[in-house]
């Protein structure tokens, strides 16, 4: 049985501590004021880049399939994720169940297993050191900058706005517009194609990969003049 008189076991931090009332970091208006200012700085770059790498939307001077690479699209973010299962195939197909079940079951387990393997220490008083925050800052800016290198090297070779080459309105309908009755075309005609063979969804273990999957629509956005 526990003793009752025994003193909690009780972290102390300093910046707690009397005199009171303290001067702790207020809402109003340092953080309003640099929220605001990261913001307008978020808005801004979007706004440049809205405005500096525009879509060519001209009809009767459509662009090349092949232009767009180097213009950042959010799809650099889904290319740096399934890029590398394009190359698993054929005899590689049984190397995908490492990346999509048992890698981001192991990155689950040790997200829920850091409070155990790193949990807080007792009487950390003294705070962290320059050297120690200086370190921590460049850990978490190498390991950032290496998030962006790996998006940025998947991504730039994809033709971001290189759509309206083909899908435009001179190659009429169905290749510039959706069908008008777009649940029907699933409902009905697609699932007829699937049945008879012609369209083999997700099927990557036959000849090929699968056609006008959700892997075939970014690769086509990705390589439009060879995977079409």
């Amino acid at each position: 049985m526990a003793d009752m008189s025994e003193e909690p076991d009780i972290i102390r931090d300093p910046k707690y501590d009397p005199p009171y009332p303290q001067d702790f970091y207020r809402f109003w208006p340092k953080h309003v004021f640099k929220t605001i200012l990261v913001l307008g700085l978020l808005m801004g770059g979007l706004g440049y880049l809205t405005f500096q790498f525009q879509v060519p939307m001209d009809s009767n001077m459509p662009p090349l399939p092949d232009e767009g690479m180097w213009v950042p699209a959010p799809e650099w973010y889904l290319f740096t994720l399934f890029q590398p299962f394009w190359y698993l195939t054929g005899e590689d197909v049984s190397w995908r169940p490492l990346f999509t079940f048992w890698v981001p079951v192991g990155v689950l387990i040790l997200l829920f297993a850091m409070p155990f393997v790193f949990g807080r220490k007792r009487a950390p008083v003294e705070g962290v050191g320059v050297v120690k925050r200086t370190g921590l800052a460049v850990l978490f800016l190498f390991i950032w900058g290496a998030g962006i290198a790996g998006v940025v090297g998947s991504g730039y070779p994809a033709k971001t706005t290189g759509c309206p080459s083909c899908h435009n309105p001179m190659m009429g309908q169905r290749q510039a517009l959706p069908p008008a009755d777009m649940g029907k075309f699933y409902r009905e005609a697609r699932e007829q194609q699937i049945q008879v063979g012609r369209y083999r969804i997700g099927n990557t273990m036959g000849m090929g990969d699968s056609y006008k999957d959700a892997n075939w629509q970014l690769r086509h956005f990705y390589e439009p003049t060879m995977t079409w």
